[in-house]
């Protein structure tokens, strides 16, 4: 039986179709199956995963890592969009929590600080990247039950830190260490932005979650009772100064009022009643007369400091300070230079003190 033979043109053309098959085969192969929507729907449902999706071509003026980098910021932005809002909403209701005693208006100056940005990191979120014909696709996906389950351990670690600065500082306001207990809210107070970044993507990936499952009541009380901390520990710490100064025969307040006035501007506030004192001041100060020299007169103010700590009235700190003073008038007028002049030394010592 004799061959049939096809033409070597028929033999070519069908060779070029069999290529041109295989090659659309193997570039379908290669395309990840996320690329399709319908895809994405199916094998990652929205009842388990949160999603996002983007695609951009690359530009002139860019690299293929940079654009790459770019998509998948936009996928991640894509995916965080409604759980972003979420958290900006739980932000706003600490700020509207806020009351100062029980004043129930709002008070600027304590409004909450926390910030919510466009590029936050969600734990658990996995970016895959595909790049074809000069187009860069991205894919951002993350399964809720992960998510929830880091989340809602974070929060509680989160207040636990809080209730630990807040019991530390209440220990020492009640021990009158003002600015220590200030120190410790001050440490408590930016982890309110973590809480409320919790509880935001608690709240959007967890559409059954309650309040009391994202201890919003617990943690807004909590907020509260730093904010009135501040404002109150804010208001300086309170000392009691008693002064006897003797100026050659005659009393003065010249260290009283001169130490005043340094202590106020290192936030101290002054009181008349002991018994409201953080701090107690005495001081004893007499001057003497030192000698005349090319019609100069010297003299010297000498003053013995005393400082307690209240509420025990404990003994902290006792000293003797000696300040020399001149004038070309009198003796009694070089004391009173010394008068003016003894106060920067003692305050030294006594901020010394208070403010550690």
């Amino acid at each position: 039986m004799k061959k049939e033979k096809y033409p070597a043109n028929l033999s070519k053309l069908l060779f070029s179709y069999l290529f041109l098959v295989i090659t659309l085969v193997v570039q379908a192969q290669d395309d990840p199956a996320w690329l399709n929507e319908s895809w994405r729907t199916e094998q990652y449902p929205s009842n388990v995963y949160v999603k996002g999706f983007a695609q951009d071509g690359i530009n002139t003026n860019e690299t293929r890592a940079d654009a790459v980098e770019r998509v998948k910021n936009f996928a991640r932005a894509n995916l965080s969009e409604s759980i972003i809002s979420t958290i900006k909403s739980i932000n706003e209701s600490y700020s509207e929590s806020v009351m100062v005693g029980n004043d129930e208006t709002i008070s600027e100056s304590f409004k909450s600080n926390i910030n919510v940005t466009t590029d936050i990191e969600i734990n658990g979120v996995n970016i895959d990247t595909y790049v074809k014909n000069n187009i860069v696709y991205g894919f951002a996906h993350a399964n809720k039950y992960e998510i929830i389950g880091f989340y809602k351990a974070n929060l509680k670690m989160q207040v636990q830190q809080i209730e630990g600065y807040i019991n530390t500082a209440k220990e020492l306001e009640q021990n009158r260490e003002k600015k220590k207990a200030l120190d410790e809210y001050l440490k408590a107070e930016p982890i309110f932005e973590e809480v409320a970044k919790s509880q935001g993507i608690l709240s959007a990936v967890d559409k059954n979650i309650t309040d009391e499952g994202l201890q919003k009541q617990k943690t807004m009380q909590l907020y509260n009772e730093v904010i009135q901390a501040k404002a109150r520990l804010a208001q300086g710490i309170i000392v009691y100064l008693e002064t006897e100064e003797d100026l050659m025969g005659s009393s003065i307040n010249a260290i009283e009022n001169n130490l005043k006035a340094i202590l106020a501007e290192n936030g101290c506030r002054f009181t008349k009643n002991e018994s409201e004192a953080d701090w107690k001041i005495k001081i004893k100060a007499t001057s003497r007369e030192y000698n005349l020299s090319n019609k100069v007169y010297f003299s010297y103010v000498d003053a013995e400091v005393k400082l307690f700590k209240a509420p025990s009235d404990k003994h902290l700190y006792q000293n003797e300070f000696s300040q020399k003073g001149a004038h070309s008038k009198s003796y009694k007028s070089a004391a009173s230079n010394a008068y003016s002049e003894i106060s920067k030394p003692i305050s030294e010592k006594i901020l010394n003190w208070i403010n550690n």
